[in-house]
């Protein structure tokens, strides 16, 4: 995905019942693993729970439950692959909180908290 498709930071608002315990998403968070698979996320299309794996150096079996978690949260969503194989599941941050920032890097708003990755 270009950088071009993302939708600018005037973007329409998260609902603030979205999150109804921050907390929770926030811990979902915290996890270094997870960290990196949402840096991977903002970056670019959706990827597979291999492609993942392989970009954080992890068993896909680890990947996998740390998907769980994040799926868990609303951070991530399973999407179609692009390849059009309904077999194969690829995950990827809710277009409604892609942003990009005033230098053009990809930036991930959930209301709740920005991340913004180097």
């Amino acid at each position: 995905m270009s950088e071009e498709t993302f939708p600018s930071s005037k973007a329409a608002a998260v609902p603030q019942d979205f999150f109804a315990n921050a907390s929770d998403f926030l811990w979902a968070m915290g996890d270094p693993v997870r960290w990196l698979v949402l840096r991977e996320l903002a970056a670019g299309p959706s990827r597979s729970v291999l492609e993942l794996a392989a970009a954080a150096k992890r068993s896909p079996d680890l990947l996998s439950k740390h998907l769980k978690n994040l799926r868990a949260a609303g951070a991530v969503i399973v999407v179609n692959a692009p390849d059009g194989d309904g077999r194969k599941s690829h995950y990827a941050v809710p277009e409604r909180f892609r942003r990009v920032d005033e230098w053009g890097k990809p930036m991930i708003d959930y209301g709740v908290c920005v991340l913004r990755f180097p």
